[in-house]
């Protein structure tokens, strides 16, 4: 529509081409009671005392809500609402919280901090949020954020001009489709900035929109994002995957035939070392991949040092060995961080 929206072609065009797009942006029909789609671009953009920006950055927070007469649950009731203009992004458009349509079965606050006395007075609903994302968004505005159909869903907001952050990069070494947590994005693209364990939805669409802008002032040749952190399976929040705190390899590379007791005996014959955990074989095409926890750093460190095989840097400058099989080829056995 302007230049200013033409600086993000590129970006909202790859994320249309992420394998995951098609699946995420699926909305309902326009007519759909409850939902709104922005009105075209038009005179209308540029008529108001401060014209609509270009492109904005959102996060919003999200509860769990229940019908009182039917029971059906909503995990995704809008809780607080905030978005930053991504043309000025020193500018708080607006950060508020967000009245749930439904009593709050699961406030979540350990994601997002926010509880129930929070919410005890607020006035502003999400009907009044809709009217807000209307006047402030065309058909071709620019909506940037991680994940942002989830955003996108809580506001029953049809929109399809996006660029999703979690599409524009890479997992290192994962099967294609997969997608990078914010703090995992934030933490390789933004010199290493940990994301705090509460989300702050300001500061998550604000890192999302620098995340972007890194994306879009290199043309998209971008390295993948290494998988520092995953989420913690049984608790709330991340778990770090470094080796110095988690004492984990990865090895990859492996044939089809590979079953989780051979990577154990693998370990036991060449090093001596037992792993403390073999996780699940990831297959994707014709080989898989798998982490292998330790006891400690220093066991995972010494059984890495103790296997024989030529030692080269990954492409994202990580140690790996390539550890040859009885029959012919090689695994590679990878250390989680760069100079260690």
């Amino acid at each position: 529509a302007t230049p200013q929206h033409r600086l993000w072609t590129k970006a909202v065009v790859s994320t249309r081409s992420h394998p995951n797009h098609s699946n995420s942006y699926s909305f309902p029909p326009s007519t759909t009671p409850g939902w709104i789609s922005p009105r075209p671009h038009g005179p209308w953009c540029a008529s108001t005392s401060t014209s609509i920006p270009a492109a904005i950055a959102i996060d919003c927070e999200m509860c769990e809500t229940r019908d009182p007469l039917t029971q059906t649950l909503n995990p995704k009731a809008l809780c607080r609402l905030s978005i930053v203009n991504a043309d000025r992004p020193s500018e708080i458009l607006i950060d508020t919280l967000v009245k749930p349509e439904w009593p709050v079965s699961n406030h979540r606050t350990w994601v997002n901090g926010i509880g129930s006395q929070d919410l005890e007075h607020v006035q502003f609903t999400l009907q009044h949020a809709q009217q807000f994302m209307m006047a402030l968004c065309s058909d071709q505005t620019v909506i940037v954020g991680h994940a942002v159909h989830n955003d996108l869903k809580a506001l029953r907001m049809i929109h399809h001009c996006v660029v999703d952050t979690a599409m524009l990069f890479a997992h290192a070494g994962e099967e294609e489709g997969s997608t990078p947590s914010l703090k995992n994005v934030a933490y390789g693209v933004l010199k290493g900035r940990e994301m705090p364990e509460v989300h702050d939805s300001v500061n998550d669409a604000r890192v999302s929109l620098e995340c972007a802008l890194f994306w879009r002032e290199r043309d998209g040749v971008v390295e993948p994002v290494e998988k520092v952190f995953s989420r913690n399976a049984g608790s709330r929040g991340y778990k770090s995957v470094d080796p110095n705190e988690t004492a984990t390899l990865l090895v990859h590379r492996l044939p089809r035939t590979t079953e989780v007791a051979h990577i154990e005996e693998m370990f036991l014959a060449f090093t001596f070392v037992k792993p403390k955990l073999v996780k699940e074989i990831a297959f994707s095409g014709t080989h898989g991949k798998c982490y292998v926890e330790f006891a400690s750093a220093d066991h995972a460190n010494l059984a890495y040092d103790t296997l024989l095989g030529e030692e080269r840097e990954d492409k994202t400058g990580k140690k790996q060995k390539r550890v040859g099989l009885k029959g012919g080829g090689y695994v590679c056995v990878r250390k989680m961080r760069k100079g260690k």
